[in-house]
């Protein structure tokens, strides 16, 4: 006996079921692919982007985290308008009336928006730190100050900062310098602490002028940081490595006056709006 054609036959679909799997293929077939998708397809291109801006929208959200070679291009253009974005923001740190703040706002924005090129990182949200702290520097220019950048209450004197830190480091390290160059290590304390003062640097504490004990106290407090940890220490170690003495002592110029340049040129870079000495 036969078995009824009804309980071989496959069930038969619904209609609703049948058109389902078509459409569901149809539909990745005409989806881009994820690089060519980039942040989720919303960005759209004005004709007025400048170049790293319309760089950046094309190519957002496209690269792995491990570069191989299919990516190096792409990588290569990143670091290109990261770069020439840094160069801009330096000029405007140095150039501009507000105390270097465009500027930082500026290299702040190169950094987020370099990040968020990166698949993972972008999925991660890496970049919202340093998004909030823009913000929060744009946002000082309209009288709004966040959380971020109020400053925090304390009992007794504020710490230095790591720019002030670093300029004491270059400072004994400048003192180093000239006693190479002949001067002795009071001579050289003075020369630099005179020098300090026409650029306007001040003691961390008091309110008298840097004096050739303040040099004195700082070399100390260098010389006492066993670990190098400190920006001071840091600063001081790289301006003395065999490299920078011997490029100091190869140098044509008055030495005493080449090292004295290199301090004004690094104190007037790190703190914007530093008067040039007189």
């Amino acid at each position: 006996m036969k078995t009824p054609k009804r309980f071989t036959r496959r069930p038969r679909r619904k209609r609703k079921e049948r058109g389902a799997g078509k459409r569901q293929r149809s539909i990745r077939r005409l989806r881009p692919k994820r690089k060519e998708q980039g942040a989720a397809g919303a960005l759209k291109l004005a004709p007025d982007d400048p170049p790293f801006l319309k760089f950046w929208k094309q190519t957002n959200n496209t690269l792995p985290e491990t570069i191989g070679k299919a990516d190096l291009s792409t990588l290569n253009s990143a670091l290109g308008f990261l770069f020439n974005r840094l160069r801009e923001a330096r000029k405007q740190f140095e150039q501009g009336a507000d105390n270097g703040r465009q500027g930082a706002c500026t290299a702040l924005s190169a950094f987020w928006q370099f990040i968020t090129l990166f698949e993972k990182p972008l999925e991660e949200t890496l970049h919202v730190p340093i998004l909030r702290l823009q913000d929060a520097l744009a946002g000082l220019d309209k009288g709004r100050t966040e959380p971020i950048v109020k400053a925090v209450r304390r009992r007794g004197g504020a710490p230095s900062s790591d720019a002030y830190d670093s300029i004491k480091g270059h400072a004994v390290a400048t003192v180093q310098l000239l006693q190479l160059a002949g001067l002795t290590r009071d001579d050289a304390r003075r020369v630099v602490a005179k020098q300090l003062s026409k650029l306007g640097v001040r003691p961390g504490r008091g309110s008298g002028p840097v004096t050739a004990t303040t040099l004195r106290n700082w070399a100390d407090k260098v010389s006492s940081d066993f670990g190098r940890h400190s920006t001071a220490a840091i600063v001081h170690d790289d301006k003395l490595t065999p490299e920078e003495k011997e490029r100091f002592l190869a140098s044509p110029k008055d030495r005493k006056q080449f090292a004295l340049q290199l301090l004004a040129s690094y104190v007037r870079s790190i703190s914007p709006g530093q008067r040039k000495p007189t």
